[in-house]
């Protein structure tokens, strides 16, 4: 098994956004994470990232969000798919897609893997549906509704197995989204992995168990940070796909873990 991680991009995203507390129209540049998990039964991508689109006319493909609270700073050697390329993985050899939940800026790049299935949570997938088309919510219909995708719909209360032998984990992080999710991933040797999406956005809230500026349901968004902290307290390697401190000094495509080598996130 091997974790890689891939920044596909940046984003100005305003602080209130991120930390709550109302529209401030102050942005603070964070990454755009995506990864990669290699497993015996096949390879999964965890969130997609930005749509191409956005690299060349972000407000035409995002509309005025583009402008204001989530500013792509993006370029077309930043696609999921050619930091694909730069590790030298086809994109053709994808089993899975899955994502932390349906914003534009974690789902973007999912209809680019016509032989992947996208296992995506129903009610997320169902939220996302009825905004798509508003242009408010960042949900994006082009990012994950229409042909071309090959979807399977799942749905749980606490977690999903994905290959049934405790490798690769779904847990319910809802909160920020109605159907956001965080993927937990364990190795043989037990050493494991959490990638948040944006159940949070910051190593302080993780630390002070504080939900994200931005949540669909307040109370839930807590239960989750609640639930991320202790996995962390557990011996668990917490990523946050948003916090720069993470991912500013590493290669843009990076070697988390590969079972047996020796190395840490």
């Amino acid at each position: 098994m091997k974790l890689l991680s891939a920044c596909c991009g940046h984003i100005g995203v305003d602080t209130g956004l991120l930390e709550g507390g109302g529209i401030r129209g102050e942005l603070r540049r964070v990454p755009s994470m995506c990864f990669v998990i290699e497993h015996p039964e096949g390879l999964v991508v965890w969130d997609t990232s930005m749509h191409p689109c956005v690299c060349t006319d972000p407000i035409g493909y995002w509309g005025k969000l583009a402008t204001t609270v989530t500013v792509p700073d993006y370029e077309e050697s930043e696609t999921l798919l050619a930091r694909l390329e730069q590790a030298g993985i086809e994109a053709s050899r994808i089993r899975f897609i899955i994502n932390s939940h349906l914003h534009n800026d974690h789902c973007g790049m999912n209809r680019f893997f016509p032989k992947a299935t996208v296992l995506a949570r129903r009610s997320e997938y169902e939220h996302a549906t009825g905004l798509m088309d508003t242009g408010k919510h960042g949900y994006v219909r082009d990012d994950f509704f229409g042909d071309g995708q090959s979807l399977e719909l799942i749905e749980y209360d606490d977690s999903f197995d994905v290959f049934g032998d405790g490798a690769l984990v779904l847990i319910s992080t809802v909160g920020h989204t109605p159907g956001h999710q965080s993927l937990q991933v364990t190795f043989p040797s037990g050493r494991r992995f959490v990638m948040t999406g944006d159940a949070l956005y910051t190593a302080g809230q993780l630390a002070a168990r504080k939900p994200p500026g931005l949540t669909f349901d307040k109370k839930e968004a807590q239960a989750s940070a609640d639930r991320l902290a202790d996995l962390g307290e557990e011996g668990a390697t917490i990523l946050i796909h948003h916090e720069p401190s993470l991912w500013e000094t590493r290669p843009a495509v990076t070697l988390l873990w590969e079972e047996g080598a020796a190395g840490a996130a």
